[in-house]
């Protein structure tokens, strides 16, 4: 039976796929098994795997088309780790990810999730940003859920199997924020842990990059997991519901106003007017709404600066 298991999820990204299992491969941490879960794929995918399957470093599980949840949680069924790590396919593991988030699980029992900080590069591996995301450390639940400016990325987390079992999987019906879902669960019943270093490399390109459109898209969603989240937990104070929602609508605006033309302003003050609506001290809405109404290049630095000071 392996320590850990490594389920990398995949659709039409034979171009990355190779790196992705090499850094696996190259872990200073050996008891390991790779889980491929190919979403029907209908590029070269199979053909790429093929050697890695020949040799039994991997298994390889093909399903029809239906979704990255779905896929992730064909290899969390398939699973034999102790502990379950995800990757991204197109996304890069340290060479000691597996070591130091393995040894965190081992030494507490009350851990269930245990997470580094990551760096964003283009296609050049040029360094596009470094986000740290050390302060979800303990008991983090509830108050993640007023937390949108930063989140975890399923390349950045190790799990208790024990903990995937009691909480279940990912929701296949959420397209955005199912990740996000899964870890509010874990951190109802456990504490996590974060290791204050990088530990995952997420590769940007043209597929993988969302504009205006996707963020409305994704908001929706957003919306979704934040209802969920507060129906599964009725002791949630008004006060604390509020303020979540304000939260939520306050960065749906600066996403859009990061993302989008002059023509998504007016959906940016709309949201900002909904976060101000809820809680009147959320103070990044007014903010929101102010930049709404400038030119970009102003926008621009006025987002920049309201990042820096968070």
């Amino acid at each position: 039976m392996p320590k850990v298991s490594v389920i990398i999820p995949t659709y039409n990204r034979a171009e990355y796929l190779p790196a992705a299992i090499e850094s696996v491969l190259a872990q200073s941490f050996c008891d390991v098994e790779i889980i491929v879960v190919d979403d029907g794929s209908t590029d070269a995918t199979r053909s790429v795997l093929q050697p890695w399957v020949d040799t039994g470093q991997i298994r390889y599980y093909r399903q029809e088309n239906r979704g990255v949840s779905a896929a992730r949680n064909r290899g969390i069924a398939s699973a034999q780790g102790e502990y379950i790590a995800f990757l991204d396919s197109d996304d890069l593991f340290a060479p000691d990810k597996l070591e130091k988030q393995a040894a965190h699980l081992d030494a507490d029992i009350e851990i269930g999730l245990v997470h580094g900080s990551f760096r964003r590069v283009d296609m050049d591996g040029n360094l596009l940003a470094e986000r740290d995301t050390s302060r979800f450390s303990g008991n983090v639940y509830p108050e993640m859920l007023l937390d949108w400016s930063v989140l975890i990325p399923p390349s950045c987390v190790m799990l208790r199997a024990a903990a995937l079992s009691e909480t279940g999987g990912f929701d296949q019906a959420m397209r955005w924020g199912e990740d996000i879902d899964l870890w509010r669960r874990v951190a109802r019943r456990y504490r996590f842990a974060a290791i204050p270093e990088i530990l995952t490399t997420m590769r940007t390109h043209a597929e993988n990059t969302s504009g205006a459109k996707a963020d409305l898209r994704a908001i929706a969603d957003f919306e979704r997991y934040l209802q969920k989240s507060l129906d599964d937990d009725p002791a949630l104070s008004s006060k604390f519901r509020r303020r979540a929602w304000a939260k939520l609508y306050s960065n749906a605006g600066h996403n859009i106003l990061a993302a989008g033309q002059a023509e998504q302003m007016p959906l940016v003050r709309a949201y900002s007017l909904r976060a101000i609506r809820y809680s009147p001290f959320q103070w990044s809405a007014y903010l929101g709404w102010l930049a709404s109404w400038i030119g970009p290049e102003l926008r621009q630095k006025l987002l920049a600066l309201w990042r820096n000071l968070r």
